[in-house]
């Protein structure tokens, strides 16, 4: 998990697949192992990386240490100009631990998912140290080499993100129900079969925690819902017996296309909202 990868410049992250792989505020934290002391990384020298506090002390003073600064996380420190993103905040957060693997909602935003929660801790995954931080969710568990790829943040500094597949399968483990469809839903959007996705990553550990939960969730996304309501509204249904709902059905010999049908009782059912597509 420690090799070495070659970085991508910022954003640019392959359509991740393991097919081809080969099989949100924050704050920060301290933990036990030494992968997590800031000590571990070499100290940045330009000013606009993101450093921790005592490599500014020792370039600058402890007084002007901090002049012209933010602090992202507890100890690490961005130019006050630098602007906030989720990728930024997980660049500053691998001053402190560069080996945390980025997965679940924080993997799947910064591959491009259209429906991540307009705010969520940062997730990343630990191995088997807890990282006690405000703003970080920690996942104790480990991430292998080929399910992960290191792409540089806004400011130069390698972090490692989990490849959408992985994120997935890590969603649909953790999530309750609706969330996790919501999910995989969303990832249809993005030309990903989400079940077929979780099912692989499934088949790849066979050990990991959650996994039939993880398979019960992806037998029940649909890459044709066009928003997390319609996602949430279909579940719904599905509990009070309308199991056989097709999704985007279009009506035989007209030009109306329905969010979701049961043509053999004839039930339509159609969501209109602030929230949808």
């Amino acid at each position: 998990m420690c090799g070495p990868r070659r970085a991508r410049a910022p954003g640019q992250i392959p359509h991740p697949s393991c097919a081809s792989t080969g099989p949100g505020e924050t704050a920060g934290f301290w933990a036990s192992s030494s992968d997590c002391h800031p000590e571990d990384v070499p100290m940045a020298r330009s000013d606009l990386e993101p450093l921790h506090f005592h490599d500014l002390v020792r370039a600058r003073g402890r007084r002007r240490a901090t002049v012209g600064r933010r602090r992202s996380h507890r100890g690490v420190w961005l130019p006050s100009e630098s602007p906030r993103s989720l990728l930024g905040e997980l660049e500053a957060l691998a001053v402190v631990c560069p080996r945390v693997v980025a997965t679940g909602w924080t993997a799947a935003a910064i591959h491009g998912h259209p429906w991540p929660p307009r705010s969520h801790d940062l997730e990343v995954a630990t191995g088997s140290n807890r990282v006690r931080r405000a703003g970080v969710l920690s996942r104790q568990f480990e991430i292998p080499e080929e399910h992960w790829r290191e792409v540089l943040g806004p400011h130069g500094r390698p972090v490692r993100v989990a490849v959408l597949d992985r994120a997935l399968f890590d969603l649909a483990r953790y999530l309750a129900r609706d969330e996790a469809v919501v999910a995989l839903d969303g990832a249809g959007r993005l030309g990903m079969d989400a079940g077929a996705a979780v099912a692989r990553m499934a088949e790849l550990t066979p050990g990991a925690s959650r996994r039939s939960l993880a398979l019960s969730h992806a037998s029940l996304c649909d890459p044709l819902s066009e928003s997390p309501m319609e996602s949430r509204l279909r579940l719904f249904a599905r509990d009070l017996g309308l199991d056989h709902l097709v999704v985007q059905y279009r009506v035989p010999g007209t030009i109306y296309r329905l969010d979701l049908a049961d043509p053999d009782r004839k039930i339509a059912i159609e969501y209109d909202g602030a929230h949808h597509g």
